[in-house]
């Protein structure tokens, strides 16, 4: 760790594409598969001077958050597309770029659900949790990540407590199961799901209270669907998929694979798929069966958009939240300034040295060469005192909670001017859904 760590937002970056600037066709090729993105946050960090780094990859967005000294957003859009198999000027187009404080309300409107397909949707603030969960685990965060994401957690609960956001369709799952039943009807529909995740688990959920039988979850491992016994369903392997074709009247894909696992199907009766995977699995070849309706994410469009005008009050309202914590958040990002506060302490601990030295040169009347010698003395001291404490407080920019820990400190040696409870400071836990 260097002496001085610029905690300045100055240095903030995101680049990303999301569900607006580019087609499902675009987007499925910029998925980071969940298991290898340490892998990628390395190589970015190694790659680049960059402090902290984040990736959050869904179904309708990839985005990476940077901290750097250096401008890496060039750099970062090369490593997408080369990532995605495309040429830089290929997707320019497609890709955002914010810096600084725009880069922080960006993600204070993403984690309340303002910037998603589904308004108002909690699907995205687990999965930011879980992007932040990974940086923090593989220590590649840092004092400006740790405080957006704090205060991202916070906003997005001040935003769910206070507004209607939450009211209606809250999920893709939630959109998907609407749009089947306007189209298809769902009452008494036998459905199989093709996944075991969150999404996967969401479908099942609002297809079975919409009255549909849940009669199958197909996935690789059949042993890991922990929630097919709440519906009473069978579970399958992907190896058996074609046998259940003619057996149902719809079928949900909910699982991440890279190419379509479904390519074409042989029925003669009227079957609606779902496809909400990114990238897509079901190939569109299914469509040259007539009996066959396909959609996909991007097809849902209309009953989004839907979604965004009935909650257009809600929206104004959360913007005004989020203004109001964004100047918050400025104001606490400038105050706990980890290098003032060591040198503020550096201070406290001389003027204390410095009134006891007069003490003792008035008392024992000191002057000369003794006393400069004994001033010698008590500062070589006192650097060495301070040395440890000092070089620790620069260790914790790198902690989730070191904002906490430095705060104690200033409350310890009293020279904070912070009234609020010390754990305001603390990064709430990304595992605790309910924050």
């Amino acid at each position: 760790m260097t002496q001085n760590y610029d905690l300045s937002i100055d240095n903030l970056y995101l680049i990303g594409l999301n569900w607006k600037t580019a087609p499902l066709k675009v987007r499925e090729s910029f998925v980071f598969e969940s298991d290898f993105v340490h892998e990628r946050l390395k190589d970015i960090k190694e790659a680049f001077d960059i402090a902290e780094i984040m990736i959050l990859s869904t179904c309708n967005r990839t985005e990476i958050t940077a901290v750097s000294k250096h401008d890496p957003r060039e750099f970062l859009i090369k490593y997408l597309a080369g990532y995605a198999k495309y040429e830089t000027n290929q997707v320019k187009d497609y890709i955002y770029t914010k810096k600084s404080i725009d880069a922080v309300r960006h993600t204070f409107e993403l984690s309340c659900g303002l910037d998603s397909q589904v308004i108002g949707e909690t699907q995205i603030l687990s999965q930011l949790k879980e992007a932040y969960r990974t940086t923090v685990v593989y220590n590649l965060s840092g004092a400006i990540l740790n405080r957006i994401m704090r205060k991202a957690f916070t906003v997005a609960k001040i935003v769910r407590s206070q507004t209607n956001i939450q009211k209606g369709h809250l999920s893709i799952a939630s959109l998907a199961s609407h749009t089947a039943d306007k189209i298809y009807g769902l009452n008494g529909k036998k459905v199989l799901i093709i996944g075991s995740g969150d999404m996967a688990r969401l479908s099942a959920k609002y297809f079975f209270d919409k009255g549909s039988r849940i009669a199958y979850i197909a996935n690789r491992r059949s042993e890991t669907v922990d929630f097919a016994q709440n519906f009473n369903s069978s579970v399958v392997s992907l190896d058996d998929l074609k046998k259940l074709f003619k057996n149902v009247d719809i079928i949900v894909s909910c699982i991440y694979t890279p190419k379509p696992i479904i390519e074409n199907i042989d029925t003669d009766k009227k079957l609606l798929i779902m496809d909400l995977s990114v990238p897509s699995s079901v190939s569109l070849l299914v469509k040259q069966n007539p009996n066959v309706t396909l959609f996909n994410i991007d097809d849902l469009k209309n009953t989004f958009e839907d979604s965004v005008s009935s909650k257009q009050t809600s929206i104004e309202l959360s913007k005004k939240f989020i203004d109001e914590q964004l100047n918050l958040f400025i104001e606490e990002n400038n105050a706990l300034d980890y290098n003032k506060t060591i040198d503020t302490l550096r201070q406290y601990a001389d003027r204390i040295r410095k009134v006891e030295l007069k003490k003792f040169q008035k008392k024992y009347k000191t002057d000369g060469e003794l006393l400069d010698a004994i001033d010698k003395l008590t500062h070589s001291i006192l650097n060495k005192t301070l040395h440890e404490p000092t070089s620790k407080i620069r260790q914790f920019i790198k902690e989730p909670e070191g904002d906490m820990y430095v705060e104690l400190i200033r409350r310890l040696f009293h020279v904070s001017i912070d009234k609020k409870p010390v754990n305001c400071f603390f990064s709430e836990n990304p595992d605790d859904e309910n924050n």
